[in-house]
């Protein structure tokens, strides 16, 4: 063999080889490049940002990471893994909105959806609320694609008596 042949299959030998000093993540938790490709993300830098919020809205678990980079120099970076109920870092980004809404109490209504129930127009529903002087309560609850959105809800009771023969 020459020294052309025995230099290519030693670099070929290196290249193929894994190195040493990769440390796995613990089973279960996801680096960011994992949640980089997972989200179908451009840039690492994207999904650390997306990671740390989803972590500070408590959607996702972070734990310090040692690793060491192809230079053999130790580094800590997070890892992260979906917490309950969310079974993947996708699942906890696409129901953060449902996550962030509140929970709007049994009995209060929107008067849009009670003027559909009713029949009635929610103009005339309004003036009707106007004058009755009743106050709503805002709670924020999401809204189409847009996000999360405080609307007004009124005590279904209160309304229905306006409606009542006297």
């Amino acid at each position: 063999m020459t020294d052309t042949n025995k230099l290519l299959s030693v670099l070929m030998r290196e290249l193929k080889r894994e190195p040493a000093s990769v440390i796995p993540p613990p089973k279960g938790w996801l680096t960011v490049e994992q949640i980089r490709k997972e989200l179908g993300l451009a840039h690492a830098r994207n999904a650390s940002t997306r990671a740390a919020d989803l972590c500070k809205r408590g959607l996702l678990e972070r734990m310090a990471h040692q690793f060491k980079a192809d230079t053999g120099q130790c580094h800590k970076a997070y890892v992260y893994r979906p917490m309950p109920p969310y079974k993947s870092v996708r699942d906890a980004s696409e129901r953060l909105v449902h996550h962030d809404a509140e929970l709007v109490p049994h009995g209060w209504v929107r008067i849009v959806e009670l003027s559909a129930k009713l029949k009635v127009s929610d103009v005339a529903l309004r003036q009707r609320v106007a004058r009755a002087n009743l106050k709503p309560r805002y709670y924020k609850t999401p809204r189409g694609v847009i996000g999360l959105h405080r609307n007004a809800y009124y005590r279904e009771a209160d309304i229905l008596a306006l409606f009542r023969k006297r």
